[in-house]
């Protein structure tokens, strides 16, 4: 039986109030005082893992106390020892492998400096994630007909890991791309290195350039959502692959013409059960957790997917790995729901009526 780790940590106070009723009673200043003093501590262990090879794995969910803006906030040394102490109970308990889950993978390099100070190998499962992302996002734009070779893709996010992989994997698929991020720097680094694969490619630090994008994948680190319902043109596909999400609730409720989707969601095999630990419905997991099972099933305890860089082979080896113990995209779903046909269709119609009345 393997065991890998997974670190995890409360998205608002919600979450801290299923633990401690009392944070729903006192200001949040206090709850986020509070809870940065706290120790890591295991929040969960998960059974059920069982690769198609047999191999079967089991799974220790660590809590590290802070909120997602605490995570930018608070002194980064501070920040990181207490990702390396949630680590190392992982380790001290049999996990052979600890994945960096949510913003636990932003401080220190994306996990260079975690990687350097604890004695356990890491990843933040970023290379699974955007290869589902990838899936996820080329599956939509086919359900809404769309032709890939004149369409544009938008990346927000893109000099991030998995925004930068994402950019060139899909760079010679698309007719154009908008690279969107704060570092214009960066962006302009990033394209150049994938003009080579496509001499079409705009860069942008504003979030309006989105506007005429026929596919969009947002993968920021922001604390809040990025993306409103104003964003985006009619029978667009929208693959959200943050977490916190970066297309507001909104944009769903509101925007009856524009396909969202969850991006980075795995079918993983077993009879495996995440929704105390992470919310999850049955039989489903994150890109960056199944990463980190995948290694773990695989046995290849060394540290993965760390820094700011993910190759194009990396991808495809973990894809390889994916198929061989039995993981998979999980479909398409939205806000944590399956996406029917009968939905899908509804947009693409709806997306038609609004072109016709725009004429």
């Amino acid at each position: 039986m393997e065991t890998y780790g997974f670190l995890i940590h409360p998205m608002n106070i919600d979450d801290v109030a299923k633990k401690y009723k009392i944070a729903k009673k006192v200001s949040p200043r206090v709850v986020a005082s509070v809870l940065k003093r706290r120790r890591p501590l295991i929040f969960a262990e998960v059974a059920g893992l069982k690769s198609f090879t047999g191999k079967e794995a089991t799974g220790l969910f660590i809590v590290v106390p802070f909120l997602p803006y605490q995570f930018y906030d608070l002194e980064q040394d501070y920040v990181v020892e207490k990702i390396v102490k949630a680590c190392e109970i992982g380790r001290r308990e049999g996990a052979g492998i600890i994945g960096l889950g949510a913003f636990t993978a932003i401080p220190g390099n994306g996990g260079r400096m975690v990687d350097e100070m604890t004695k356990v190998p890491i990843t933040t499962g970023n290379t699974y994630t955007v290869a589902l992302a990838i899936e996820g996002t080329i599956e939509a734009a086919k359900r809404m007909d769309m032709d890939l070779a004149s369409s544009t893709l938008a990346i927000v996010g893109a000099t991030g890991s998995i925004g930068s992989a994402a950019a060139e994997f899909l760079a010679d698929k698309f007719d154009q791309l908008i690279l969107v991020g704060r570092n214009q720097d960066r962006l302009i680094k990033l394209g150049e290195r994938i003009s080579n694969k496509n001499k079409r490619v705009k860069t942008s630090s504003s979030l309006s350039s989105i506007r005429s994008a026929d596919v969009i994948m947002t993968v920021t680190g922001a604390v809040d959502a990025v993306i409103d319902p104003d964003d985006i043109k009619p029978g667009a596909v929208i693959c959200d692959v943050a977490r916190p999400r970066d297309v507001a609730e909104a944009v769903v409720k509101k925007r009856k013409d524009v396909l969202v989707i969850d991006g980075g969601l795995a079918k993983i095999p077993g009879d495996v059960d995440l929704n105390k630990a992470m919310g999850l419905p049955k039989g489903l997991a994150l890109g960056c957790i199944a990463e980190t099972m995948i290694l773990a099933l695989e046995g290849k305890y060394e540290s993965y997917t760390i820094g700011k860089e993910i190759s194009l082979k990396k991808i495809n080896e973990m894809l390889e790995m994916a198929k061989k113990h039995g993981f998979e995209l999980a479909g398409l779903r939205s806000f944590d729901k399956k996406l029917s046909d009968v939905h899908i269709n509804k947009v693409k119609e709806n997306a038609r009526l609004k072109a016709v009345a725009g004429r």
